[in-house]
């Protein structure tokens, strides 16, 4: 994977690239592509300058180094992530004629994109990606990000062209002036943990969901569009013999690599299902687990698995007693600020992983794609689609109490009680994550605008109400969880050492193979969750494996009291002292106050990130 930024202008711009600000800004992807850089300028208009930093993984020469460009000259590309089915398209291009000059994956990307066009590269690529296309010919440029957006991509327009990158940071440094923090965005933050797409947390940078691409041309507007979206539900059943080769095929194109390939191993479900397809084609594959504190840890589990597969495997301890440089290291590594506690065990692992491999695989995307998450139990009809008219009036009255600092800690617990009965929408964003109601969201980061209606319409945007349980929830859980917080949370506390990270579960073939197939029962009675999985791992893990609960992959927030002691993090920042932060925010977090430990955790990650960023 790797760090990418481009500069697009209306007008051409004779010239030579001024090395300066491209030293600067490749510095702030340093992380993403320790092992080498380019810039790239259009020679024959300037209109296009193309920013890349490598992380190799696949073809190590120089043959493979970005930004790359087309024998003639007529085509640019930079790209981040991974082409898995590239060695099948590049037979099939090299069978037309048409010569490589390396075994890289971004040279199918130019070869592809000249055989097929630009939407006809994109139906036939597999993988994780964001890519940025510059035609000069047709002086159009094209940009993407995969079916899930497990790859980022940033962008932001102006009068006089546009830029795009890998990071908001990067993106916020090519701007002709610093845009301001989105108070909305802050309030999605405390609300739903991320920011959904496509709003980002500054004003004027937007960036690409699941499966959408976008084409600019000088004088136009940026035309974004969806080119994927998850297959409607079928007629036929899965059946375990079917999933067993689209699985292993799929989890073998997935350990395609020049360098070394770890497992992020636990002991669950998901996971196991990817350990079970490496150990059957690949003897030489290390796991990893990271040990977490009480009864979160799953490690020993997680080892009698690797054991009983033959595979070589290591524990590394996470180490809580210094949450300080914990925060400070995710600090760094996320340019949005996120209030999922899973963050900083992501930050850990990723660390302890990238001592052994440079490329792992991980069980990322099982929940989603075979309805594993907690909510995907509930009962469709307990969840109406509208409240009540007394439902309605009594969530404005306790709406109107929580917005004020006075609040009784018992009436902000009666107040999200009251926010799940309004919609489906609303009952599913609390079943999610119950944090901050929006009027408290509101009160805090002046977001004036912000209440239950903007609260609800990223998941709105996604959901399609006339598909059955808990598949609804499944496109949902796509379009907004997983795309805002699991995936983010994946690229970037991993690229921050420069690993790669690899999610076979989000892989295009698995999903929509999973999608269109009729949904199995989850949740309650007598079929458990994910049972095809189940089947799948019957015969090849210890039944231990099988039993145990749903853990998740977090720091147990909400419970203790890990993050109240640490906020005077937030009495002393910035984000107080420049009244992003209302004065009276600690009425917000008192004692009794609704998931304590877990709030104070937004308000400190999110004090401890924006003092690393104010002006």
């Amino acid at each position: 994977m790797c760090g990418l930024a481009v500069i697009a202008r209306s007008e051409a711009t004779p010239g030579a690239t001024d090395a300066g600000p491209w030293k600067r800004v490749l510095g702030l992807l340093a992380s993403r592509g320790p092992d080498g850089e380019g810039v790239w300028r259009c020679p024959a208009t300037g209109m296009v300058e193309m920013g890349h930093r490598r992380l190799a993984i696949q073809d190590l020469s120089p043959a493979g180094a970005q930004p790359m460009t087309a024998a003639d000259g007529r085509l640019a590309v930079v790209f981040n992530g991974e082409v898995y089915n590239a060695p099948a398209l590049r037979r099939e291009l090299a069978a037309s004629g048409r010569a490589f000059r390396s075994t890289s994956d971004t040279e199918v990307l130019l070869h592809g994109y000249e055989a097929w066009g630009f939407r006809g590269l994109l139906d036939r690529i597999r993988g994780m990606y964001a890519l940025v296309i510059w035609d000069t010919a047709r002086r159009r440029l094209f940009a993407a990000v995969d079916h899930a957006a497990m790859k980022p991509l940033f962008w932001s327009e102006h009068t006089r062209g546009l830029v795009l990158a890998s990071t908001a940071d990067t993106a916020r440094s090519l701007m002709d002036h610093p845009p301001a923090i989105d108070r909305h965005a802050l309030a999605d933050v405390l609300c739903h943990g991320y920011v959904p797409h496509p709003r980002t947390i500054w004003q004027g940078v937007c960036k690409l969901g699941p499966g959408q691409c976008l084409e600019w041309a000088p004088g136009s507007a940026c035309r974004v569009e969806r080119y994927w979206s998850p297959p409607q539900p079928g007629e036929r059943h899965a059946t375990v013999r079917e999933f067993e080769a689209l699985w292993e095929g799929v989890v073998g194109e997935h350990l395609l690599s020049d360098v070394p390939v770890g497992l992020l191993l636990s002991g669950g479900i998901d996971s196991s299902c990817v350990a079970a397809a490496v150990a059957a084609q690949r003897a030489d594959i290390l796991s990893l687990t990271l040990a977490l504190p009480g009864e979160a840890d799953e490690s020993p589990a997680a080892a009698a698995t690797a054991r009983h597969l033959g595979m070589a495997h290591e524990t590394a301890a996470l180490n809580t007693s210094n949450l300080e440089m914990l925060l400070d290291q995710a600090v760094a590594a996320y340019d949005e600020p996120q209030a999922h506690g899973a963050l900083l065990t992501m930050t850990a692992v990723a660390r302890a992983a990238r001592a052994h491999a440079k490329v792992v695989l991980a069980g990322d995307g099982g929940d989603e794609v075979f309805a594993g998450y907690t909510w995907h139990g509930s009962s469709p009809s307990a969840l109406r689609e509208e409240a009540n008219r007394g439902a309605v009036q009594e969530h404005a009255r306790l709406s109107r109490a929580v917005a004020e600092p006075r609040a009784d800690p018992a009436v902000r617990w009666q107040a999200l009680a009251a926010l799940a009965t309004l919609s489906f929408h609303h009952a599913y964003a609390q079943s999610v994550f119950p944090r901050f109601h929006p009027s408290e969201a509101a009160t805090l980061v002046s977001a004036g605008d912000y209440d239950e209606a903007s609260y609800v319409e990223p998941i709105a945007r996604s959901d399609q109400p006339e598909l059955a349980w808990p598949r609804r929830a499944q496109h949902i859980d796509l379009g907004c969880f997983c795309a805002g917080s699991i995936l983010p949370k994946v690229d970037r506390g991993s690229m921050a050492v420069g690993l790669e990270v690899r999610a076979p579960f989000l892989d295009r073939r698995v999903i929509e193979w999973a999608f269109s197939r009729v949904g199995a029962p989850v949740g309650g009675g007598s079929a458990p969750s994910k049972q095809i999985l189940r089947e799948y791992l019957s015969p090849r893990v210890p039944e231990g494996v099988l039993r145990r609960p749903k853990q998740g992959f977090s720091l147990r927030l909400g419970s203790g009291e890990s993050f109240v002691p640490m906020l005077q993090t937030v009495r002393d920042s910035r984000l107080a002292a420049h009244g992003v932060l209302d004065p009276r925010w600690e009425s917000f977090v008192g004692p009794g106050a609704p998931y304590r430990d877990a709030r104070a955790f937004a308000l400190v990650f999110l004090a401890r990130w924006y003092e690393a960023r104010a002006l």
